[in-house]
C-alpha cells in the first residue's frame, strides 16, 4: 500500500495549493509571495499554514507551520 504524503498551502485570501514536499510547500508560498501585488508586504499570502495531508496521518491531515513573515522564508533553520 501506498502511503503518499502531500503538502497543502493555505494562503491568506483563501486559495490553496498542493506540493510534494515541505520544500516545495514552502517554495509555493516564497514564490507566491515574490509575485504579489506588493512584494514586501504580501498581504494576500501571508500569513500562510502549510499542512500534512495523507492517509497515513491522524485525521487525513496535521498542522505543520504558519508563515507569517517574508524573512521566514529565508531564515536559516537549524535541524
Amino acid at each position: 500500500m501506498d502511503d503518499a504524503i502531500a503538502y497543502e498551502v493555505r494562503l491568506a485570501n483563501g486559495e490553496t495549493e498542493s506540493a510534494e514536499s515541505l520544500w516545495g510547500a514552502r517554495h509555493v508560498v516564497a514564490r507566491r509571495a515574490a509575485f504579489d501585488a506588493d512584494p514586501l508586504r504580501p498581504v494576500n499570502v501571508l500569513p500562510a499554514e502549510i499542512w500534512k495531508v495523507g492517509a497515513n496521518v491522524f485525521g487525513g491531515r496535521v498542522f505543520v507551520e504558519t508563515i507569517r513573515s517574508v524573512g521566514e522564508l529565508s531564515a536559516y533553520e537549524d535541524t
